[in-house]
């Protein structure tokens, strides 16, 4: 469907890619599940993502299913089983109901293919959605399927969906069920999710609740987590959320959306009032529970067990510590040699390399500069949630930090896969830390909960 199409169609594909999920979920949900759509997404055994070339519309499909786009619509088809689900765009008529776009619609594709016919229209109330069976043949069905219009008369557009399989494996529910994931999936830019009931639909919601309950234990204990660390027990929660029911996973769906509300506060006088009940409330919850609780036992060796020292002395270099340090530096590195904004690519070659120099230098420094590099922990932490789960202007601004942390290096030093020798204090003189605390912690408000507290962050 090239945009040209799009816009001599409709007011535009603009208008198409600006449409919200909820207008279509929500018509959907409203009158399609009461009348005929009893189907569920977990008739489809796995669905697999589809993101438009140019960014602007993105939907999941049945896993292995082609995806092509031409003057008519978007096909999504099948090439062993013959399958196939369409959108298209059709002209916006203010006075027509959905059935008689579709109606006018089938007649253009009759004048050319005469086979294709339509049967047992269901309409809602407003008459701004049309439900019909559709098939293939005249005197003996060859394809069978679906067809859906829906006019939303919002966004002044029409869209045209439909789902064919040959007669012979034609299931309804299957049909429902593909149909019904393809549609509620639809969304503007890349922010599709996967149909409901489905093991991707699963996953996701379990990769969002163990985010969401990892940061809220960060933000409430002040314990900020290194970025091995975080994706150690990030993996362990999600392999225990995996085993659990559906009772016993709904409490963990309100920890993302606790997670934005602390980001979106402001005030720190509030935001410290959280924290101090979040915190009495994680510690009462953690001493009452089951012990053998598996969440439970990985906060306690996780986040409640004191920090393990690599150097001894009147101020320690912890093992956290270090590790931030490192990871810092070289994520500040990775993104000076035009790396990709993101932490987990980092060498883990280079993150004990500079670890094992800042072990060896720690004696020699002053304790201001043992201070700085104490203090660390909370910068990476914040900065490294900043580009994950902030606002664009947010994310740009820990990418900027972060990037002037790392020294400028001269042409010929090498990196250090090829023998360079770090020098820490050059890097604290370089980075002057304590100034990237003080933006750090005065831009992302709510990291008071990582530099405030009884750990003296």
């Amino acid at each position: 469907m090239s945009s040209k199409c799009c816009k001599t169609q409709m007011k535009g594909k603009v208008i198409l890619m600006g449409m919200k999920r909820s207008v279509v979920a929500g018509l959907l949900g409203l009158f399609l599940c009461s009348v005929i759509w009893h189907a569920s997404a977990d008739m489809v055994t796995s669905w697999e993502k589809h993101v438009m070339p140019d960014g602007s519309l993105s939907f999941y499909h049945p896993e292995g299913w082609l995806v092509e786009e031409n003057e008519s619509g978007i096909m999504v088809h099948d090439e062993e089983s013959l399958e196939q689900l369409w959108l298209v765009i059709l002209p916006y008529e203010e006075v027509w109901t959905a059935q008689e776009h579709a109606e006018f619609f089938l007649a253009l594709i009759q004048a050319d293919t005469p086979e294709v016919q339509s049967a047992e229209w269901e309409l809602d109330e407003s008459g701004n959605i049309a439900v019909f069976d559709l098939y293939y043949g005249i005197e003996e069905k060859n394809a069978e399927g679906y067809g859906l219009v829906i006019k939303d008369v919002d966004f002044e557009q029409v869209l045209w969906f439909h789902y064919l399989a040959p007669s012979y494996l034609f299931s309804e529910d299957r049909g429902l069920s593909l149909l019904e994931g393809f549609v509620n999936s639809l969304s503007s830019g890349s922010g599709a999710l996967p149909p409901p009931g489905s093991l991707e639909a699963n996953m996701e919601r379990i990769n969002r609740n163990a985010e969401g309950f990892l940061f809220v234990l960060e933000f409430a204990l002040g314990s900020p987590l290194t970025l091995a660390e975080e994706t150690l027990i990030a993996n362990e929660l999600k392999d225990v959320f995996m085993g659990y029911s559906e009772e016993e996973l709904a409490p963990y769906d309100e920890y993302p959306h606790f997670f934005q509300f602390i980001m979106s506060v402001q005030d720190q006088e509030e935001l410290a009032e959280i924290q101090r009940s979040l915190a009495d409330s994680v510690w009462e919850w953690v001493e009452e529970s089951d012990q053998d609780d598996p969440v439970v036992s990985l906060i306690r060796e996780s986040l409640l067990q004191a920090d393990r020292v690599l150097v001894p002395g009147r101020t320690p270099l912890t093992e956290v510590a270090a590790a931030a340090y490192a990871e810092f530096l070289a994520f500040a590195e990775h993104l000076g040699s035009n790396g990709t904004a993101d932490p987990k690519k980092v060498s883990k070659r280079t993150i004990e390399e500079i670890k094992g120099q800042l072990i060896e230098a720690w004696g020699g420094f002053s304790q201001k500069e043992k201070e700085q590099v104490l203090g660390l922990p909370a910068v990476w932490t914040t900065l490294r949630r900043a580009i994950s789960h902030g606002n664009e202007y947010d994310r740009e601004h820990a990418i900027t930090l972060i990037k002037n942390a790392a020294p400028q290096r001269s042409p010929e030093v090498q990196t250090s896969s090829d023998g360079e020798t770090y020098d820490p204090v050059k890097w604290l003189n370089y980075q002057t830390t304590l100034e990237i605390q003080k933006q750090t912690f005065n831009h992302y408000m709510w990291s008071v909960g990582y530099h405030q507290t009884i750990y003296g962050y």
